[in-house]
């Protein structure tokens, strides 16, 4: 009885051991798995980020595009607008500055 048993202890650690190998070949890979899938995941929370953050700046963009217009047609309403206020004095300006020139310098 004593070999049986002996026996049968070598059998129960054998089948022990190739238990624990096979749980801890199963742990390997699970953590493998979990930490593949926690790279694919970050990269794809970068991967949105990036793309909201581009979203954003493509929005400010066209804002800022739309106000710089609406100043640069602003301003050459404004420049219109003083051209046409001041254009009688441009022309009497205008000849003072050549009359004042030719009688400083002459005609050379």
């Amino acid at each position: 009885m004593a070999t049986n048993l002996a026996e049968e202890i070598k059998e129960v650690e054998a089948e022990s051991k190739q238990i624990v190998s096979q749980a801890k070949s199963e742990a390997v890979k699970i953590v493998s798995d979990s930490k593949n899938e926690s790279e694919r995941r970050v990269k794809e929370a970068k991967q949105e980020a990036y793309r909201n953050y581009r979203n954003q700046v493509t929005k400010v963009e066209e804002q800022a595009e739309e106000k710089a217009q609406k100043v640069v047609s602003d301003g050459q309403a404004e420049a219109k607008s003083l051209e046409k206020k001041h254009k009688d004095k441009l022309k009497s300006v205008g000849a003072w500055i050549a009359e004042e020139v030719m009688a400083k310098y002459g005609r050379s």
